[in-house]
């Protein structure tokens, strides 16, 4: 409506205007209806005459508001087609909106409880490594503790073994060193009654003479060499007669004569060998006393 008003303004002022001069020419009309007759009819003529056409203009006018009226409630209402489409649009896109964010919250809700399940399997997954890998400490542990205990064992077994092992060497050496003794004594006692019969009979005197000789035979008489000459000669002797040792006990002898005694003793090696093995002596202690 009052769009309506704002475009046709100066049409209802015209009609206002007109509508004023209606009345004041009646007012006017009133006055002078006693004095003049015919302009009395003049006037209800112009009066009947302008008011049909101001009815027709108001008329016009009821139409033309009436027109604008439904053409403004047709706009309203397109308006509020407009309007309501627009609202359910934007309800549908609030809706829409609701339901991504809604979907999104179960997304994010989502992820956090498969984060949060990840999280536990790996909490799961890290508690049974620990445990296993303590069950392997404790079982290597174990194992360790066994083979430690295993080697002390067999250490132990080893050396009690050793110990039987050597108790009995002993006890086999012991028993071949009594042995060995016994068999030693044996010989003694038979080379000691053999040496007996022997010197009894002479051989050994007679095996002194001939070391003594053999000596004599490789010595060299010095010039320093006096008659009476007589000298204790100390020798050490193998098994074969061979001469390991010389040495010069008392003599009567210079340094010469000890020096060729010495180098006649080397000479004479190997030394005669007894007529029986029981006269053998490792140190022998002659005379030497080459006038004798």
């Amino acid at each position: 409506m009052g769009g309506f008003l704002r475009q046709h303004t100066s049409v209802i002022l015209l009609s206002v205007l007109l509508h004023g001069s209606v009345l004041a020419l009646l007012v006017y009309a009133e006055r002078f209806t006693e004095r003049t007759p015919i302009a009395r009819q003049i006037a209800i003529e112009a009066t009947v005459v302008d008011e049909s056409l101001i009815q027709r203009e108001i008329e016009r006018l009821d139409r033309l508001e009436q027109e604008e009226v439904r053409r403004q409630q047709e706009r309203e209402r397109l308006a509020r087609e407009q309007a309501e489409a627009a609202r359910g649009e934007l309800e549908a896109e609030q809706r829409r909106l609701e339901a991504a964010r809604e979907q999104q919250q179960e997304e994010q809700q989502q992820r956090e409880n498969e984060a949060r399940e990840a999280q536990l399997r790996i909490a799961d997954l890290q508690r049974q490594r620990e445990q296993e890998e303590r069950l392997a400490r404790e079982e290597q542990e174990r194992r360790k503790e066994a083979e430690r205990e295993r080697r002390l064992e067999e250490e132990r077994i080893a050396r009690v073994r050793a110990q039987e092992e050597e108790r009995r060497r002993q006890e086999e050496q012991e028993v071949a060193h009594q042995a060995a003794l016994e068999a030693e004594l044996q010989q003694a006692l038979a080379a000691e009654d053999e040496r007996l019969h022997a010197e009894e009979a002479g051989l050994l005197d007679e095996y002194i003479r001939l070391i003594e000789n053999r000596i004599q035979q490789n010595w060299i008489r010095p010039a320093s060499a006096v008659p009476g000459l007589e000298c204790i000669v100390n020798v050490t002797q193998i098994p074969s007669g061979d001469v390991i040792d010389v040495r010069i006990g008392r003599c009567n002898g210079d340094e010469a004569v000890i020096r060729s005694i010495e180098a006649a003793v080397i000479r004479a090696s190997p030394l005669p060998r007894p007529p029986i093995p029981a006269l053998f002596e490792r140190n022998l202690q002659v005379v030497f006393h080459p006038e004798a």
